[in-house]
């Protein structure tokens, strides 16, 4: 589980449900009625730069255009890089030297000498899940110079359209930190040990193909299948995905009734009972796969 949570959280940036099958089977969606004078339209992300991710259906494109404002999960420029790296240490008691093994730290020091080429110690003292995420994009294509949701930014700002964040700094990383710094380190371990083996790479290749089928059914039960730790699943399903899927529809409504919105959040977060589709649905909205 510990492993797909990490490689999950490029899909947000995610509950026992029941699945629909075919309900949601596209990343491109068009919002209209309820007094929206032109229509909005939701897209879902993802956090690599894989080319393939960026071939987007008919449409997709033109629909950016013509929209006035752009809005992300995080407005980039916002983002206060120093206060940022000061979220994402962790309290004084904790560094990988006291959550690990001797073992273990061994091991992740020196996958990420060999492979990363990167003395481990810049990131003892960081939220070990933050560090686990530059070995899942090392599994990843990067044939692109930046990832989905960050060329989409770079290209709405190009384009002159406002661009808004639906969440606050501080709460993506309170979600991150809701997870107990023990299980991320458990979490960083995996990581490196299941790099590059069948299995980790299976769990990659599996959601990329998902994701490039548009098939959002069959991520969100990727993401949330396994109950293997339910303590962290708990977490993972009310904190990643619910939480913030309540906070983004909300607060999209305000941009929807200003102006033509393109809405950019990562794919995990649009379907579901509780996802972005259904409460924007809920609040009077016609949304429709384009």
């Amino acid at each position: 589980m510990f492993n797909k949570i990490i490689i999950s959280s490029l899909l947000f940036l995610t509950y026992a449900v029941g699945f629909a099958q075919d309900k949601y089977q596209s990343l491109f969606w068009e919002i209209s009625g309820n007094g929206l004078e032109k229509p909005s339209y939701l897209y879902g992300t993802m956090h690599a730069q894989d080319e393939r991710l960026f071939n987007f259906k008919d449409g997709v494109m033109e629909a950016f255009e013509n929209t006035d404002t752009y809005a992300m999960e995080l407005n980039m420029d916002s983002i206060d890089q120093m206060a940022l790296m000061s979220k994402l240490i962790m309290d004084s008691t904790h560094s990988l030297t006291t959550l690990l093994s001797e073992e273990d730290y061994k091991t992740v020091e020196t996958f990420f000498k060999d492979s990363l080429q990167q003395p481990l110690f810049l990131y003892s003292k960081m939220q070990p899940l933050f560090t686990s995420q530059l070995i899942t994009m090392k599994n990843l294509g990067n044939q692109k110079d930046e990832a989905l949701d960050l060329y989409l930014f770079n290209e709405a700002k190009k384009q002159g359209k406002q661009t808004i964040g639906l969440e606050k700094m501080e709460e993506q990383i309170a979600a991150f930190a809701s997870i107990p710094y023990k299980k991320q380190a458990d979490m960083l371990v995996e990581a490196v040990k299941e790099y590059g083996h069948e299995s980790g790479m299976m769990d990659t290749d599996e959601m990329l193909k998902k994701y490039l089928s548009e098939d959002l059914d069959a991520l969100l039960e990727m993401t949330t299948s396994s109950q293997e730790d339910p303590e962290l699943a708990e977490i993972f399903n009310t904190i990643f995905l619910i939480n913030r899927n309540h906070n983004m529809a909300d607060r999209s409504v305000k941009y929807m009734k200003s102006g033509s919105t393109f809405i950019a959040v990562g794919a995990a977060h649009l379907p579901g009972d509780e996802g972005v589709i259904e409460l924007l649905r809920q609040k009077g909205y016609v949304v429709e796969a384009k």
